[in-house]
């Protein structure tokens, strides 16, 4: 099993919409075994995907648990990450050099990993 979490700058309704086109029946082809209006749990395979949302006042948080599918997990947290307007990303003094500026951070964050 391994948990995810993902920050987006899109709704949970947007996040949701996604999930099930990428891992519903015209996506991955997993089946819904359950949906309310912060999460979604899809099965089939020999696995499932569960996803979790926590909205924010700009942000959206959105923890995946999945076992078996990891790569269309990381697939869908690819898509939904998007980094905020590049005038947001502008974290240091004008002053610095641009070499002098922080690394991206990582899209996504591994939160938990049974393997």
């Amino acid at each position: 099993m391994m948990r995810y979490q993902v920050i987006t700058v899109q709704t949970p309704q947007e996040v949701l919409e996604r999930a099930m086109r990428h891992f519903g029946p015209q996506g991955a082809g997993l089946h819904v075994t359950s949906q309310n209006l912060l999460g979604v749990v899809f099965q089939g395979g020999g696995g499932y995907v569960a996803v979790t949302l926590q909205p924010g006042a700009e942000e959206t948080a959105v923890e995946l648990e999945t076992r078996e599918w990891d790569f269309p997990v990381q697939q869908f947290m690819a898509q939904i990450h998007r980094r905020r307007r590049w005038w947001h990303r502008w974290r240091w003094s004008p002053r610095q050099r641009s070499s002098e500026a922080p690394h991206a951070p990582s899209p996504f964050h591994i939160l938990d990993n049974d393997r």
